[in-house]
């Protein structure tokens, strides 16, 4: 990822360019898949260590976890030093929801009202740019907007959400899909996602796809016998950070008691 990096560290990467997709699988030198994780729980410490661990993207979610906006911020720079290089925006459903989104993330260069900052970055220093480039135009040109559908209406409307100008991406929110289908939110460990589930996938896909845009999925908790689905969605979320400390301890725990079967003594003085 680091030849997506702009000028300055103190600028949003390139995350437009990173996941668009590859046009010549044989000359394109971008992975056919990048793997993200979630980061739930708002501390530098977590967003310090995730940084280093090899994803090729951090997701930081402010949507189920309170967030405020100096943390957030400490969070971001500590991933990467920069501004946020995607925003991922929930219950997208309407192509009307999806500009507003798109507007909110871009200067008036672009058509979007987002203000411009006087004192975010500093003249010469941190708001370098390559010739005939503003800070602002690469930002306009970096920073991806990723629509998450994640309702039956948004299914119903992907194509239209999908070839809105300004949408870099989409994304699958499997939980809520799940729900807005009459399904249990979770699908049970050991089983294949339900018929209708498959189906509203499938038509996702078919509009991203037609649409020239890719895919995002969170993928953590997919069946390993059951990861087809998958296979069109160029962004992968591999992990959750507090599920995985629920899961390390777990496994931690099992695995020592498991060694020290055998090994306890019993002593006859109360102790």
């Amino acid at each position: 990822m680091e030849r997506f990096r702009a000028s300055s560290l103190f600028q949003p990467a390139n995350f437009v360019a990173a996941i668009e997709s590859r046009h010549d699988a044989e000359l394109d030198e971008r992975p056919e898949h990048l793997f993200g994780a979630y980061l739930t729980i708002p501390h530098t410490q977590v967003a310090r260590i995730m940084a280093v661990l090899g994803f090729d993207f951090i997701f930081v979610d402010t949507l189920h976890v309170p967030t405020d906006p100096e943390k957030l911020v400490d969070i971001i720079q500590t991933i990467n030093f920069a501004s946020a290089a995607g925003i991922i925006f929930p219950q997208i459903e309407t192509a009307a929801e999806a500009r507003a989104a798109a507007k909110k993330v871009r200067y008036a260069y672009s058509g979007g009202d987002r203000s411009v900052s006087p004192v975010a970055l500093l003249d010469g220093i941190t708001n370098i740019a390559p010739p005939g480039w503003t800070a602002e135009t690469v930002a306009d040109r970096n920073i991806a907007v990723i629509c998450q559908i994640e309702s039956v209406l948004g299914i119903e409307n992907a194509h239209a959400i999908a070839k809105t100008p300004g949408v870099n991406g989409l994304m699958i929110g499997s939980g809520d899909l799940r729900a807005s289908l009459g399904l249990p939110c979770r699908n049970p460990p050991g089983h294949r996602e339900h018929p209708s589930f498959y189906a509203a996938s499938a038509k996702l896909v078919a509009a991203a796809k037609s649409c020239g845009i890719p895919l995002m999925a969170p993928a953590f908790r997919a069946d390993p016998d059951d990861i087809a689905w998958l296979r069109d969605f160029k962004m992968l979320i591999t992990s959750v950070d507090t599920l995985s400390i629920v899961k390390s301890h777990r496994q931690d725990l099992a695995a020592m008691r498991d060694k020290m079967i055998g090994c306890e003594h019993y002593h006859t003085n109360g102790f």
